[in-house]
């Protein structure tokens, strides 16, 4: 059952005045897991650029995924990749979907070499707000990158004792990964850039 207006007008009166913390846990209590997701997809803009609902300037899109522009570059050409379907991280995303967007994510970051000159790319995702994430759905980055370009995503390297990586080696290998064989890559046709060919143009992988 769709979330009606009525029913978020009683749930937005319940919540009024609690903190943060509490008004998630009385969200849960009040609405069911659909509803939930339904009322993240309305919150969500990235829903909204999916829907058609938000203008976008789309390079790319297919039944799965939609790759615009950022209107708040890193460089020019940066560009957004994330599912139709709302997910806040990469992590809740089916294999098929995952597959998906970084084989869309390789193609631009190719594509970009030639569409906007780029000497080299970034393809990153945040996964939460700490790590820089700061829409509550899944975006894969790609940046163009140029020499001097001033965009940063170094750190300081940390010196970890032997001991602590064997412990952390444990606490990860404590929880097995499943690499299911129905999980299917994903078939996409080779994104394209309409350019006039000339003898000079050059095709950097």
């Amino acid at each position: 059952m769709a979330l009606t207006q009525e029913k978020l007008a009683a749930v937005q009166q319940q919540l009024a005045g609690l903190p943060p913390e509490e008004q998630q846990k009385k969200l849960q209590e009040l609405l069911t897991p659909e509803e939930m997701a339904e009322l993240q997809a309305k919150q969500c803009p990235f829903c909204g650029i999916a829907s058609g609902q938000i203008p976008a300037k789309t390079v790319y899109e297919d039944d799965m995924v939609k790759a615009v522009l950022d209107i708040n570059p890193a460089n020019k050409g940066h560009i957004l990749i994330f599912p139709k379907q709302h997910y806040q991280f990469l992590f809740m995303m089916p294999d098929n979907e995952v597959a998906r967007i970084f084989q869309v994510a390789n193609k631009l970051a190719k594509v970009a070499f030639e569409a906007v000159g780029a000497q080299g790319t970034n393809i990153f995702v945040a996964n939460g707000q700490v790590a820089g994430q700061n829409a509550p759905h899944v975006l894969v980055h790609v940046i163009p990158r140029f020499e001097n370009d001033g965009v940063g995503l170094a750190w300081q390297p940390k010196k970890i004792e032997e001991a602590e990586m064997d412990e952390v080696v444990k606490k990860l290998t404590e929880h097995p990964i499943s690499i299911g064989e129905e999980a299917q890559p994903a078939v996409i046709e080779e994104v394209k850039v309409e350019k006039e060919e000339t003898e000079e143009t050059q095709r950097i992988p």
